[in-house]
């Protein structure tokens, strides 16, 4: 009951209503917070910091998901003057299916940086696939699910060094690279590439996929993974 009643809270933390006559980007009124990694016509996503102290100004956003990497007190304001105040901790995962409208301030004495996945436009899969190979079922030690809904399934994916996964298969996915290295990706048809991915990396495969991965560098790798379903 506790854990339901504090994601029910940040939910509503992280949510508005009321009307909007003119979209306001939070990457266009606050540009020293909002860092824009990847932006196309279906989602953006933004590294989100704020300085102990530090307030944006008043402005929306899109369906999305979001992940705290580094927690806090913050202080949220809503168009119609209501305050919420409230502890966010480090690892949280949170989505809301519907656009908002606020203001936010870290109240507390440490930086908050929080990653968030804006949906514009998704077209998730019409029906499931058939024999789909969910990542989390085949690779469990790997696939760690953060939160999982109608809507999005959200991971953190944690390979170390030498450790692969089974075959599996995504749905259409975001996904920001917290940890990079050397990875070599094996797909259906034997087919293999090897690429070093960068620490900060953030790429979107509007088509899903299936593949086989192994860390073949010297270092672990961290992948943050929004699926939409």
């Amino acid at each position: 009951m506790k854990n339901t009643f504090f994601y029910t809270f940040v939910i509503l933390f992280f949510s508005c209503s009321g009307s909007k006559e003119k979209f306001l980007h939070p990457d266009g009124v606050s540009p020293e917070i909002y860092e824009v990694l990847l932006e196309n016509d279906d989602v953006k996503v933004m590294m989100v910091t704020f300085k102990p102290g530090q307030g944006d100004k008043m402005h929306d956003h899109n369906p999305m998901t979001f992940h705290v990497l580094k927690g806090g007190k913050a202080k949220v304001t809503l168009p119609d003057g209501s305050v919420n105040e409230r502890e966010i901790p480090s690892g949280f995962t949170g989505h809301s299916d519907k656009g908002q409208r606020h203001q936010v301030t870290n109240i507390g004495e440490n930086e908050v940086k929080i990653l968030l996945f804006e949906e514009k436009t998704i077209n998730p899969p019409t029906k499931a696939k058939e024999n789909f190979l969910h990542p989390e079922s085949s690779s469990p030690n790997i696939y760690e699910v953060l939160l999982d809904n109608e809507h999005v399934k959200v991971m953190m994916v944690t390979f170390e060094a030498g450790e692969g996964d089974q075959m599996h298969d995504h749905n259409p996915m975001t996904f920001h690279v917290i940890e990079g290295g050397k990875a070599k990706v094996t797909m259906p048809d034997g087919t293999v590439n090897e690429r070093e991915i960068p620490s900060g990396f953030t790429g979107y495969n509007p088509e899903g996929q299936r593949h086989q991965v192994t860390n073949i560098g010297d270092n672990q790798v961290r992948i943050l993974l929004v699926e939409y379903s």
